[in-house]
């Protein structure tokens, strides 16, 4: 049988530490300052709806009927994921080089 003093350095032994941290958090960036993507402007733009056509291999003629549902299936991907690769075929057609991604003209 175990005596008093065993029994106590039994159990006074304790599991080491456990830290709870947040990973991924950037506490400098606040959701204010994040420029919001304008999706409804982006899926009445043509050039976004050819991109999506190219993506989706959907007929364009009917693109109004489907365009909504497929993006939004596509940012449950990832938002800024999704707007960067439409960025990045936009840079690649180069196409509107005056124009940037919401079709607005740039200056200069």
């Amino acid at each position: 049988m175990a005596t008093n003093e065993e029994v106590k350095q039994q159990t006074s032994e304790k599991p080491p530490t456990q830290g709870v941290g947040v990973s991924g958090f950037q506490a400098d960036v606040y959701a204010a300052d994040e420029k919001k993507i304008d999706w409804p402007h982006l899926m009445a733009q043509p050039k976004f709806q050819m991109y999506c056509v190219e993506l989706s291999r959907r007929h364009h003629g009917e693109v109004e009927l489907w365009i909504g549902g497929f993006v939004k299936d596509k940012l449950m991907e990832g938002e800024h994921i999704f707007f960067d690769q439409y960025c990045a075929w936009h840079d690649q057609k180069g196409y509107w080089k005056q124009e940037d991604y919401y079709g607005n003209l740039i200056n200069g």
